[in-house]
């Protein structure tokens, strides 16, 4: 997957990168209403992803720059933030049938998503030691966002 950022520190070969991340409101007819529907107030506008990636183009600080991520990266990464913890929870739902009551069985089918996220973020933590998978591929004019 390629992105554009921008490069907003140096560190030997490796370039810290700031990729502004689409909203939903991106390509919606009412573009600029800047909060005037309910998908707006609930998810927000635009965020931005720091990260570290391989400076592999040379960048320097303030260059628009094209990172890649291999697509396996990005597949994985996604299954493991959105289908695996709905799968736990349901997973947990189903493994409690055993409680007659039902609030209890949505209580522990929450609360093993909300512990799901917990673990994940503790893995990821411990794995930003490890070499960035994002590789400043090539230097942009940044005339264009893709």
């Amino acid at each position: 997957m390629k992105q554009k950022a921008t490069v907003v520190a140096i560190d030997g070969k490796y370039a810290t990168i700031k990729v502004d991340r689409a909203s939903m409101c991106d390509g919606c007819h009412k573009s600029g209403c800047s909060d005037g529907c309910a998908l707006y107030k609930v998810f927000g506008a635009k965020s931005e992803f720091v990260s570290v990636a391989l400076n592999r183009a040379g960048a320097k600080t303030g260059d628009r720059v094209v990172v890649e991520t291999p697509d396996s990266t990005v597949n994985i990464s996604a299954f493991f933030v959105f289908l695996l913890p709905v799968l736990v929870a349901a997973a947990v739902y189903f493994a409690t049938f055993f409680i007659e009551a039902e609030q209890y069985r949505i209580l522990f089918a929450v609360a093993s998503f909300a512990i799901y996220f917990v673990i994940l973020a503790v893995i990821e933590k411990k794995r930003r030691t490890r070499a960035p998978k994002i590789v400043v591929t090539e230097i942009s004019d940044g005339t264009s966002n893709s």
